[in-house]
């Protein structure tokens, strides 16, 4: 599931566009790193996976495409619900990441049906009707255009094919209450609401996506031709209860930790998150301001779950959604 336990506003998504040039210097950060630690691999219940392979129908399947693969999670989530037989194709436009990902695969006693390459999701490098499945998570949210994506995606689909994506609504996110944050003022929660809602709107003007995308895949899907509409929501919450004890737990834990060492705000950077709140409307002044009672509130988070005292649900909203190109 998306990182969105126990905060006033849940972490709009790292600003990493795909259509942008891949660094060659190997200094900067990977794109999304902050969000593909061992958090990420407890986003599924795996018996709510084998309930979508049902009702999307993974049983034919022979052929994946997984676009924006980032190091493997989710196409190594797939494969416990896909046919054994069933070969996984992982498209990164970090070579970075691709190579982790090949890293992590060799573990495998299947590692031979998994391969990774290199490219963009805009201009996919696969012809025509190639793939029975294709699909992706949390990348639509980092693109431009979402539509052209999905376009390229249902052009490499045969027909027939089940095109699938996983994507959040992170605006909701503010709105998860913790024993942190539920007797906070309504001023407070305003406020975070307002800088979370500045800093998304000037991410989608500066073409770096919309982090509450999920919202629209469906329509965009049915613009794209695609029929069989079905719209499900993952299952899985963050929960936080103490003492923490399970491995869960710890890797939300650690994350938490790692945000605040970094001194950024769910893993976003300081001057990157001023320069998309400044576009979305925001005031130099304010972002200052708010930033602070930010990072003072993730502290205090923090604080609470040394203490054991932190508990919450953890919910949030992340869609899973897929549609068939016509025969």
């Amino acid at each position: 599931m998306l990182d969105t336990d126990e905060r006033l506003v849940g972490p709009p998504a790292a600003a990493a566009k795909v259509s942008r040039a891949v660094s060659t210097d190997d200094s900067d950060p990977p794109h999304s790193a902050a969000y593909l630690g061992a958090a990420r691999d407890f986003w599924w219940n795996y018996d709510y996976l084998e309930l979508l392979a049902r009702r999307f129908d993974f049983a034919a399947v022979e052929s994946v495409l997984d676009v924006g693969a980032g190091i493997g999670h989710w196409g190594l989530a797939l494969a416990s619900v896909l046919p054994s037989g069933a070969a996984i194709v992982g498209l990164e436009r970090d070579p970075r990441w691709v190579a982790e990902a090949e890293r992590r695969c060799r573990r495998r006693t299947d590692q031979a049906r998994f391969r990774f390459d290199q490219g963009v999701a805009e201009a996919l490098p696969y012809e025509d009707e190639t793939f029975d499945l294709v699909t992706c998570q949390t990348l639509l949210m980092h693109v431009a255009d979402p539509e052209a994506v999905i376009g390229e995606m249902a052009r490499v689909t045969k027909r027939g094919g089940l095109v699938l994506a996983s994507e959040p609504n992170n605006a909701i996110a503010g709105l998860v209450d913790s024993s942190v944050t539920v007797d906070a003022p309504v001023e407070a929660r305003l406020e975070a609401t307002r800088f979370s809602l500045l800093y998304q709107r000037g991410k989608m003007l500066l073409d770096e996506g919309n982090s509450s995308v999920g919202d629209l895949v469906p329509g965009y899907l049915a613009r794209a031709g695609l029929t069989h509409i079905q719209v499900y929501l993952n299952d899985k919450p963050a929960m936080m209860i103490p003492p923490y004890e399970d491995e869960e737990q710890r890797s939300y834990i650690t994350q938490r930790k790692e945000f605040s060492n970094q001194g950024s705000w769910w893993g976003l950077p300081r001057e990157e998150t001023r320069a998309y709140f400044v576009a979305g409307g925001g005031q130099e002044a304010e972002f200052d301001a708010t930033w602070a009672r930010l990072l003072e509130q993730q502290a205090s988070e923090l604080k609470a779950i040394e203490a054991g005292e932190l508990h919450t649900a953890g919910g949030d909203i992340h869609y899973i959604m897929g549609g068939r190109r016509a025969v």
